[in-house]
């Protein structure tokens, strides 16, 4: 069968060789396996291979409650000094939402939900778009936890069977407010997907907890580009996500919908980025956050055809739920839980 999901490792590793090596542990860092991880799942039909990102080789299992299944890898060193394992899911492995175990020596590491394996991906599907969930804020602590909560229940009762995740998981990065987050997000059903916004800058705890800041993925028939906005705040030539970016757009280009995901876009944003994913190679969609409020005409992209969606701030009771099928992405109206809106951004 095909893959569901695919990950360009060796640009991936590149943005993880300087973070520092953490366990995903009591403390909720990463370390001996980077990837996947709950924030950025491998999503695999039977008899599909997945790859996993890890510091040393080490014993592969999957688990799922008191059952443990070994796998079988093929390893390859990476740049950096990291391993990728190319690990095939075998016809008989259960359906099911799985934890990735890696024993290095004494050594063990266990990422929850990091392995979904499915029967297929259908060609029509509900996503969840969940964005600004800001953990953590000050004016209301317990405002961010309940409606994330909130939130999450009303996913796991719909029809959804994919949740993106753009930006502001926490209020100011702090290592307690992703750990909260990490805890609430672990309740959802779906595979989620996260990526960082601006209030989850602060050294560099993002990484630690989540991974690379730049990534794609496909979906099924559909192809995912995630992105982080904070190179919009210096001349992002020289950054080094225009070179992600380029590589990534190009590597899902053969999809039928190409989805971008970030937390907020800018016109500010680096030329080279602009010309890459709205000119040169225009991606079909772009979800965002950031302004917690619904999309305004002032908000569209001027450099393409790129459709802009934005979804206001989940830390206000509202998320929205996206139909994807052979016409398009179809944003549906957005969901209210009756909470009293925060400061925005």
């Amino acid at each position: 069968m095909n893959r569901c999901l695919h990950y360009v490792l060796i640009l991936v590793l590149l943005s993880l060789m300087n973070s520092a090596a953490f366990a995903r542990d009591e403390n909720g860092l990463l370390a001996l396996i980077q990837l996947p991880n709950n924030g950025i799942p491998s999503v695999i039909e039977r008899s599909g291979t997945f790859n996993a990102v890890l510091q040393n080789e080490a014993a592969l299992s999957l688990s799922k409650d008191t059952e443990s299944i070994p796998l079988e890898a093929v390893w390859t060193r990476l740049p950096g000094g990291d391993y990728s394992a190319a690990c095939t899911i075998d016809e008989s492995v259960p359906l099911g939402v799985y934890a990735l175990e890696a024993r290095h020596g004494d050594q063990v590491d266990i990422n929850k939900r990091a392995v979904y394996v499915i029967e297929e991906v259908p060609d029509n599907y509900l996503a969840a778009h969940v964005t600004d969930v800001h953990i953590g804020k000050e004016r209301s602590p317990s405002k961010g936890v309940d409606t994330f909560t909130a939130i999450v229940n009303e996913i796991n009762a719909s029809d959804a069977i994919l949740t993106l995740i753009t930006g502001d998981l926490s209020e100011s990065s702090d290592p307690d407010q992703f750990r909260q987050f990490l805890e609430i997000m672990d309740l959802c059903d779906t595979p989620t997907f996260v990526l960082p916004g601006n209030h989850d800058r602060g050294k560099n705890y993002y990484e630690l907890f989540f991974g690379p800041l730049t990534y794609a993925f496909t979906f099924g028939k559909d192809g995912y580009l995630s992105f982080d906005t904070k190179d919009y705040l210096i001349a992002s030539e020289f950054s080094g996500q225009d070179n992600f970016l380029y590589y990534y757009r190009r590597q899902i280009r053969p999809t039928r919908w190409s989805i971008g995901i970030t937390h907020r876009y800018d016109v500010s944003m680096g030329l080279r980025s602009q010309i890459t994913l709205f000119v040169d190679d225009p991606l079909d969609y772009l979800l965002c956050g950031h302004v917690h409020r619904e999309a305004e005409e002032r908000d569209g992209i001027p450099w393409g055809q790129t459709r802009i969606i934005i979804t206001p701030a989940a830390v206000d009771g509202v998320f929205r739920f996206l139909k994807i099928d052979e016409t398009g992405l179809h944003a549906q109206e957005s969901i209210h839980l009756g909470m009293t809106p925060l400061d925005k951004n």
